[in-house]
């Protein structure tokens, strides 16, 4: 079984063009920019998987490391499968959630 450590961000509201885009996103992709390349603005997620883990330990050593930069009031740093790196402010973290996941690879 493999482990997730996921990080939910603060809220950040409404954004300028959050009506426009939700305009765009109801008339049909097709009307959307971006379509004919397949890269259409969606919402944005409140949410980012901070890693995958193989075992209990390895989540629970990221945990703590998570907790050990709040606590020093230092960014997250995430990286994503596109090789970027974000970094999350630590004032913009909501909370941290550490759950069991099945995987295919772990089904056969």
């Amino acid at each position: 079984m493999a482990y997730s450590v996921m990080i939910w961000l603060v809220n950040p509201g409404e954004h300028p063009q959050q009506e426009e885009e939700q305009v765009r996103l109801t008339d049909g992709p097709e009307s959307a920019p971006g379509a004919a390349s397949g890269v259409n603005m969606g919402f944005a997620i409140p949410r980012m998987v901070y890693g995958v883990y193989e075992s209990q330990d390895e989540a629970e050593s990221a945990l703590k490391e998570i907790s050990n930069n709040l606590q020093q009031n230092a960014p997250l740093r995430v990286s994503a499968r596109s090789h970027r790196q974000f970094l999350i402010p630590a004032d913009r973290v909501h909370y941290v959630v550490c759950e069991e996941v099945a995987r295919p690879k772990d089904e056969q």
